[in-house]
This record gives C-alpha cells, sequence and structure tokens, in this order.
C-alpha cells in the first residue's frame, strides 16, 4: 500500500485527500501545465510520460478543485500517456491477492468515432499488448448497432481473446459531460469458489458485476497474468485508436473498493451540466 507523498508535486484539496487515504498504488491526476511528465502522486513514484500534444490545463471533473484535467484529440493524434511496468507489478490483477480497482473521471467529446470490428470500439485505458493482456476499459461509438455509447472493464488471459466484462449503455449520454467510472477486478480466476468476476460503477452506481454470467472469470476461463506491457490512459496497445475526449484523477489500488466508490462520487461528483447524481445505498435504495 502507498504511503502519503510530501513531495512537491502533491495538490491538498479535499479530493486528493480521500484518494490518497484509499491507499492507491499509482495515483496520476494530470493537472500538468505541460509534458513530458505525469507525476503520481500516490507516493510509489512511477511517474508517466506525455505522448503527442494533448491540451493541458483544461477544467477538470471536480467542483471546486484548481487542478485541471487533460484533454485528447482522439483518431491518429498520437495522444496518450504511457505508465511503465515497474518491479513488483503493483498495476496487475494478480499481484497484491486483494484484486484491483481502477478509478478514472473520462469525458467523451465524440460519440461517433472509428473503431475495432464491425461495432467500433476503442480501449481508451489499460494495461496489454500482444500475448501479455491483463485489463481494460472500452468504449463503443453511438453508431455501434448492437453496444450503441456502451462503457465497458474487461480482464483477459495473457493470450487475449473473448474476456470477462461488465458494462453500462446510456442512450442519453452527451459529448462533454464528465463520468466517474469504477472498474473492480475480483482476486482470483476461473477456478476460484464462489466465481470471482468484473463489476463497474458509474456515478457511484453499481452497473453490473457477479453474479451475471459474462462477468464471471469462469465463464471465459479467465487466468489473469502479470505482463511488462505499460499501463495507458487514453489508449492500450492500438496507438492510432484512441480516445477523444478528457481524462482526470486516475488512481489503481491494490484491492476491490466498495462502499468508498459510492462515497467518493457523492461528494465530488461534477454537476455544471445540473444532472441529478442517483447513489444506491446498501439497502437498495436511491437516495
Amino acid at each position: 500500500m502507498a504511503t502519503p507523498f510530501h513531495g512537491a508535486n502533491i495538490a491538498t484539496d479535499p479530493y486528493s485527500t480521500v484518494v490518497l487515504a484509499k491507499g492507491p498504488v499509482g495515483y496520476w491526476r494530470l493537472g500538468e501545465s505541460g509534458g513530458p511528465t505525469a507525476t503520481d502522486t500516490s507516493g510509489d513514484g512511477v511517474d508517466g510520460a506525455y505522448l503527442g500534444n494533448p491540451n493541458f490545463g483544461q477544467p477538470g471533473a471536480i467542483v471546486g478543485s484548481a487542478d485541471t484535467a487533460i484533454g485528447l484529440s482522439g483518431f491518429n493524434s498520437g495522444d496518450y500517456v504511457e505508465i511503465p511496468d515497474v518491479h513488483g507489478a503493483p498495476f496487475s490483477q494478480p499481484t497484491s491477492g486483494a484484486g484491483l480497482t481502477v478509478e478514472v473521471w473520462m469525458r467523451p467529446d465524440l460519440l461517433v468515432f472509428p473503431g475495432q470490428t464491425g461495432q467500433p470500439y476503442i480501449h481508451w485505458l489499460g494495461k496489454g499488448d500482444r500475448s501479455q493482456y491483463e485489463w481494460g476499459l472500452r468504449f463503443y461509438s453511438q453508431d455501434a448497432v448492437q453496444r450503441p455509447n456502451r462503457i465497458s472493464a474487461y480482464i483477459w488471459s495473457p493470450a487475449g481473446g473473448e474476456g470477462a466484462g461488465a458494462y453500462f449503455e446510456d442512450p442519453n449520454l452527451l459529448p462533454g459531460d464528465w463520468i466517474h467510472i469504477v472498474a473492480c477486478y475480483d482476486p482470483g480466476d476461473w477456478t476460484t469458489d464462489p466465481p470471482a468476476g468484473v463489476s463497474i460503477y458509474r456515478n457511484g452506481v453499481r452497473q453490473l458485476g457477479p453474479p451475471s454470467s459474462g462477468t464471471l472469470y469462469r465463464t471465459f476461463n479467465i487466468s489473469p497474468a502479470h505482463g511488462s506491457a505499460p499501463v495507458r490512459l487514453g489508449a492500450r496497445d492500438n496507438l492510432t485508436l484512441t480516445l477523444a475526449g478528457g481524462l482526470d484523477e486516475v488512481a489503481i489500488y491494490p484491492r476491490v473498493l466498495t462502499a468508498e466508490i459510492r462515497l467518493l462520487a457523492r461528494k465530488f461528483h461534477n454537476d455544471l451540466q445540473g444532472q441529478r447524481l442517483c447513489i444506491q445505498g446498501l439497502d437498495g435504495q436511491v437516495k
């Protein structure tokens, strides 16, 4: 677990205080005024590198925070952030024995975009390259007939192929709106009993996860393993089909978060568009 960082690059606003208290193994606020370094403020010092020509200093996702975000230009721009795989493999699901959580604020600026396959999609954040695939977040174009504007979290065996995943779709998704997205990857593999799987949260509300069949490792014989691929923000392994939009406040935790996700979204969701954030309590009631 990371320890508090006392260097000059850590912002001491309320949002970062809450994130750091949860013990991330990587935390990239993406608030730099320019490149090339995307500073890790978790205390572990795994800095990333800005590639391409990101737009720095954009208004961030967090109400009342002076910390800014980055904007990425999407297809063929070369805009993304690359974070190296480091000794100890802190960004891999098997490492801690307690699972992995990936938290990010994402702002889609284009809803129709070129992508992979006939149902066009991009991997806009993830860890994996050929023969060493691990996990990733996927976004389908609005013109993907079967999955319009679907946002998914997946985990794979190293060889790739079909992954276990959880998702949500929003036919009313608007370009320019910030979304708080959290992907939780349970510890274990396809042999784990009770079955382990992937869960996804949107703005603090769990959208899908176990026991739904498609989210379970055992449905696809998933055996996660550490590989040497970097973590990329805005992309995964395809560096042409990348995100057109904003990213802010990316954190990775060496365990599965639960109630903490609701509390964070409740406190900090950006409601500038006048949207009402619904938080689902443990009793199933919307509050």
